[in-house]
């Protein structure tokens, strides 16, 4: 097959991936679109054609999963849409790099056997590149393939492995597929078949173990999703407004036991609004005997830095806080931004980059010690285990108003979602403009209410207590078994 055809279909295989998530949810999609892209590297006869195969899958992938990066930059960011377009595709262009690995290493595992390729090393390889590509200059975990399994069974293997596992599986079925259509002999497709059947019937029995268990009584919650429009957030004039609707939602359900605003609801530093808003929802709180998470800003006047915060104030009448510790590179802050200002004829660049949250991750609201996390922070799986198992809960400030108009705030919540099941616990997320959402331990949204809407979701959030496998191992017990894996296809024969 001629290169410029297999390099077209592995782009359109890439390109095609995006169905398998939210809101599109085409599940099947997840596992044919690498079947492709393993197939044709079987075909490649060289490191070239390795590199520029997975590159090109990987293109297409970020091209349409991630198109979102342009409304960003445009409609919100003050960029004339040709910048846009053009920082949009370096910005892909620069992710799809990472799979470079890939290439290598299938590469490095041409001359073995079709079974050991399909698989052993090809699906090993992509949970390795997910891996790496998820910290790697701050990381970009976003389009992991088990990321599109949250309704599926193999979704029931993440309290074990986390995502990546579920990653495996879905390219396991991949390798499995294509060895069923190309197999030379009935042998290699008995394998293929009984694999398969193996994986499937695994993940559906490990739905019935629990891993967690209830702690106490069921809390009541509150989420304010403001839907404030992002191109009004930061205008002066809005700011009143804003502020005093989220104070009439405060006092429409002071009967919750815990009041939940999102990501910067009050658009600047909370020391700006104490008298204003912070002391009255303090004497409130303590009238009223219910807890409140407020996101705004914060500042160190020691550090002389600002941080994405959320404050915790608690029917004692204390307040407590967390900020946000893995920052958004080039959103919330920009290195070398004293360098850049030559920009801000094109683009609006920020006044000054967001620091860096110190120590712990964890606040105690309403009787429960819950794990924070703010936008972008609950993409990391083995972040969100960090106050964990002394946390019983997860909660998630977000705004992803950035994006509105986009696929990204329902691809952004089925991530979250990974997260409930990963640990086993309730994830309570409120956000700007939608998707907010109270998740439970096995992954189901069982409230939640349509975006761009001005709303209060209530309902009922249980607190949980133990650990599932990953909380004690994180992602070290799926590299294990992915180095284990490619020491099992090291000795094989060719």
């Amino acid at each position: 097959m001629n290169i410029k055809i297999k390099l077209l279909l592995t782009f359109l295989a890439g390109t095609a991936l995006v169905l398998a998530y939210q809101p599109f949810n085409w599940v099947i999609i997840a596992t044919l679109a690498p079947a492709v892209l393993f197939y044709l590297l079987l075909d490649a006869d060289s490191r070239k054609q390795h590199i520029f195969l997975v590159w090109a899958f990987c293109f297409g992938m970020f091209s349409t999963g991630t198109y979102w990066i342009y409304y960003s930059v445009h409609f919100f960011g003050g960029a004339h849409w040709s910048l846009a377009l053009l920082l949009s595709f370096l910005f892909v262009s620069f992710i799809s790099s990472f799979i470079i690995p890939l290439g290598f290493l299938t590469y490095w595992a041409r001359k073995k056997s079709i079974q050991s390729k399909l698989l052993l090393i090809y699906p090993a390889t992509w949970v390795l590149v997910e891996w790496f590509r998820g910290w790697f200059l701050t990381g970009f975990p976003w389009l992991r393939l088990g990321q599109s399994q949250t309704d599926t069974w193999l979704a029931h293997i993440a309290p074990i492995t986390g995502v990546l596992g579920v990653s495996w599986l879905v390219a396991l079925l991949a390798g499995a597929i294509v060895l069923l259509i190309i197999g030379s002999n009935n042998r290699q497709r008995i394998i293929a078949v009984s694999l398969s059947l193996v994986v499937l019937s695994a993940s559906f029995a490990l739905d019935f173990i629990h891993w967690t268990q209830p702690n106490g009584k069921p809390i009541k919650v509150a989420l304010l999703q403001g839907n404030v429009a992002q191109e009004n957030k930061w205008k002066p004039e809005y700011r009143q407004p804003t502020l005093d609707m989220y104070l009439q939602m405060t006092e429409k359900s002071w009967d919750n036991d815990l009041i939940i605003w999102p990501e910067t609801a009050i658009p600047g530093w909370f020391g700006e609004v104490a008298e204003q808003v912070i002391e009255p929802l303090r004497a409130a709180s303590i009238i009223e005997q219910s807890d409140l998470l407020v996101g705004g800003f914060s500042y160190n006047p020691q550090t002389k830095q600002t941080y994405n915060s959320i404050m915790a104030i608690t029917k004692d009448g204390s307040i407590d806080i967390y900020s946000k510790q893995h920052r958004v590179p080039f959103s919330e802050y920009i290195p070398f931004l004293e360098y850049l200002r030559f920009m801000e004829d094109w683009i609006m660049l920020p006044y000054d980059s967001i620091g860096k949250g110190q120590g712990k991750t964890t606040l105690q609201v309403a009787g429960q010690i819950a794990q924070m996390s703010i936008c972008y922070e609950d993409v990391y799986g083995d972040e969100s285990i960090n106050g964990l198992p002394q946390a019983s809960m997860l909660i998630n400030l977000s705004n992803d108003g950035w994006f509105a108009g986009s696929i990204e705030p329902m691809q952004h919540m089925q991530i979250a979602r990974m997260r409930a099941i990963e640990s086993g616990r309730y994830l309570l997320r409120a956000t700007n403009t939608g998707i907010s959402g109270i998740i439970n331990e096995k992954g189901q949204i069982i409230a939640t209410a349509a975006p761009y809407k001005n709303t209060i979701i209530t309902a009922k959030a249980q607190g949980f207590r133990g650990s599932t496998p990953y909380i004690i191992w994180g992602d070290s017990f799926i590299m294990a078994i992915m180095l284990g894996v490619f020491g099992i296809a090291s000795v094989t024969r060719r």
